[in-house]
């Protein structure tokens, strides 16, 4: 939850207030939300990207670490959608806008 960390892989301003009730922001402020579970293994927060009408209610992020021999495994949650559509459309852009780029960026500070 370093915020130069993110915006060092993302190319964007990023915001984690790293307590329960903190804030939560990326990707320049596309997406908001607050956070809702910290500990040392797990971070959880709410995310409602801009475009989502006012009365949509924010969908819920969640990752747990575990650690094993050769490294540590991150699962991620992402839960209540408001339809299929935004829930494929987040399915994708996980890969595209946050792990796809993350491993290149971890890849290239490696070489």
């Amino acid at each position: 939850t370093n915020v130069v960390f993110i915006k060092d892989w993302s190319g964007a301003d990023a915001l984690v207030e790293k307590k329960v009730g903190g804030k939560f922001m990326m990707f320049d402020g596309w997406v908001k939300g607050t956070v809702i579970k910290v500990n040392d293994n797990e971070l959880a927060y709410t995310w409602k990207p801009s475009g989502w009408d006012e009365e949509t209610p924010a969908s819920v992020v969640d990752y747990k670490l575990e650690a094993l021999e050769h490294g540590t495994e991150v699962s991620v949650y992402h839960v209540n959608f408001p339809n299929k559509e935004e829930m494929e459309s987040h399915k994708k852009g996980w890969e595209e806008h946050f792990f796809g780029p993350m491993g290149e960026y971890l890849a290239n500070r490696n070489l």
